[in-house]
């Protein structure tokens, strides 16, 4: 009986250490892709202090976690996977089971493009009908129904590029008037499946120096008719900034901004409203969150929260972290810094704000009322009383039946009174 005892303590011991000698923890990074896919978050390469990454993996959100102990799942193929940092990825498909890797540093050929179908498990390079040769990198894609839009890159690339996830055909569209000069480490945001919104970046290369794409006047791109507008925002108008977080809170109408470089920004975190396009800075309960300047990371809207991985503070990811962070955002523009994440957690109902009328108005308005209404019975009251009068002094003393007559000297004076 104790012989069993002891093996089973040391199986279970042997278990736990092998266990947690062998769980995997990201390395820090930065310039990484991610996606979340049915309750999935998953990521796909970066650049750790200069060194390109090429590793898979995925933090399952389905269940509550805390920031600091969280459950990674490394699914790097045992043939590995080819070295990406600074592409974009999107999902498409019926039950958005696909997820499509676009562009990076140095990925050009039929590297351009591939696949992760999560259903299959399954990683595949399609034959599209083009292939680019240009180095397009930091740049974000955005997904309407089956089109996949992707704007600029580095050097200077400042056309707009659509690829058919039916077909694999991809089109280029030639930059309007209105299109910014190739931009990258922007934020690019669907809205109403129509138009794309994009904000900040830099022009081509990593340009240490302003102006930026400025956060006043903002560029939108209309997928239905390939054309470029500018819409001029108000309010708390932030700082141009690149590099920066961009989340889409659905249920505000709202676009969060976050952090981004260069490192002296004074408001990190800014809110834009994509009705009225006006800015406001948002109230923060409580302190917490990244350092200023975290630059080329992750921004998830997860829930109620808002997900923040890795980044760096420096170019080529260097001084990068695998630091997260949770933002509840809960309640509209009155968010708190978390360190554990409730799936079940729900957004709570935006106040209805009513004008209710003062006291004074309320006291006003019946005094008035009640000054007609006296002034009415005083007039009633009087008519009655000078009626009753009148009657009263006619009965008394008579009053003519009709207006006196003349009459001639010989006619007798037939006028009477009753």
């Amino acid at each position: 009986m104790i012989k069993y005892f002891v093996i089973t303590i040391i199986f279970y011991l042997y278990f736990f250490i092998i266990n947690g000698v062998n769980a995997f923890v990201p390395l820090p990074r930065a310039e990484q892709a991610a996606v979340l896919v049915n309750n999935k978050v998953y990521f796909y390469g970066g650049d750790s202090e200069s060194t390109k990454l090429s590793d898979f993996f995925y933090l399952d959100v389905s269940a509550s976690f805390i920031i600091t102990s969280m459950n990674w799942v490394n699914i790097t193929p045992i043939m590995g996977l080819p070295e990406r940092t600074a592409s974009t990825a999107c999902t498409y498909g019926e039950d958005k089971n696909r997820i499509i890797y676009i562009g990076g540093a140095k990925i050009v050929g039929d590297n351009f493009t591939v696949i992760f179908d999560i259903t299959k498990q399954q990683w595949s390079t399609p034959k599209t009908t083009k292939n680019f040769t240009a180095n397009r990198r930091l740049i974000q894609c955005v997904v309407s129904n089956n089109d996949v839009y992707v704007y600029g890159g580095l050097n200077n690339i400042n056309d707009m590029i659509k690829l058919d996830t039916l077909n694999l055909n991809w089109t280029e569209f030639s930059p309007g008037p209105e299109a910014p000069i190739g931009v990258q480490g922007y934020s690019a945001t669907l809205i109403n499946n129509s138009s794309i919104l994009y904000i900040g970046g830099q022009p081509g290369g990593d340009v240490q120096t302003l102006p930026y794409p400025s956060f006043e006047k903002l560029l939108i791109y209309n997928i239905n008719n390939d054309s470029w507008s500018t819409v001029t925002t108000s309010g708390d108008i932030p700082p141009s900034r690149y590099d920066h977080g961009a989340v889409f809170i659905p249920q505000y109408n709202q676009i969060l901004i976050l952090y981004g470089f260069p490192i002296s920004l004074s408001m990190p975190i800014m809110v834009l409203d994509t009705v009225n396009f006006e800015w406001t800075i948002p109230t923060i309960k409580n302190a917490g969150g990244p350092t200023i300047g975290l630059r080329r990371f992750t921004s998830i809207l997860i829930g109620t929260y808002i997900f923040i991985a890795f980044g760096s503070f420096n170019t080529a990811g260097k001084n990068s972290t695998n630091n997260c962070f949770l933002l509840d955002v809960s309640q509209k523009n009155n968010y708190q810094w978390v360190a554990s994440y409730d799936p079940t957690k729900q957004f709570q109902p935006i106040p209805i704000t009513t004008t209710m009328p003062s006291a004074t108005s309320n006291s006003s308005q019946s005094n008035n009322v009640g000054s007609i209404i006296g002034i009415a019975f005083g007039a009633i009251a009087g008519i009655i009383i000078l009626s009753t009068a009148a009657i009263l002094i006619i009965r008394k003393y008579g009053y003519p039946l009709s207006a006196p007559k003349e009459v001639s000297s010989d006619e007798p004076n037939n006028e009477c009174y009753i």
